[in-house]
């Protein structure tokens, strides 16, 4: 496991500080494997890509100093768990359509379409880096 050790010196460090955390999560080894693993208190690997932004997702900017939102998209088994987690189907939701189905609880929204084969299931958070606080992660 890697640790990161930032100084609080300056407003910059702080601000990068969450951009380096989840730049560590997002280089760990993707996991492939779709069998479910024995809960052992460690953390996994996932595949997980991400979007760091400014404005709103449906009209992202480059991300400016004071106002970086973060995407990401988590796919492969967490996003299955995940999905199996949400509960029932939403029957009204965005993208909802003969063969996808979709769950969403707050700001974790996760989709199944059985047209993809190699990665049916997708989940989508958001983070408001700013504020630190959830957010949605896609727009419909």
């Amino acid at each position: 496991m890697t640790t990161i050790f930032m100084s609080n010196s300056s407003e910059g460090a702080a601000m990068k500080r969450p951009v380096m955390l989840f730049l560590s999560i997002l280089m760990l080894p993707p996991s492939y494997a779709e069998t479910p693993r024995q809960w052992d208190g460690d953390y996994a690997s996932t595949k997980t890509s991400y979007l760091m932004y400014s404005g709103s997702l449906s009209e992202k900017e480059p991300p400016r100093a004071g106002s970086q939102k973060l995407s990401l998209m988590i796919e492969g088994s967490l996003a299955k768990e995940l999905f199996d987690s949400l509960g029932a189907n939403q029957k009204q939701a965005c993208g909802a359509s003969t063969g996808v189905r979709i769950r969403q609880r707050g700001d974790v929204t996760c989709a199944y379409d059985h047209e993809i084969k190699s990665a049916p299931y997708t989940c989508f958070v958001g983070l408001d880096l700013k504020t630190g606080k959830s957010m949605p992660g896609e727009t419909c």
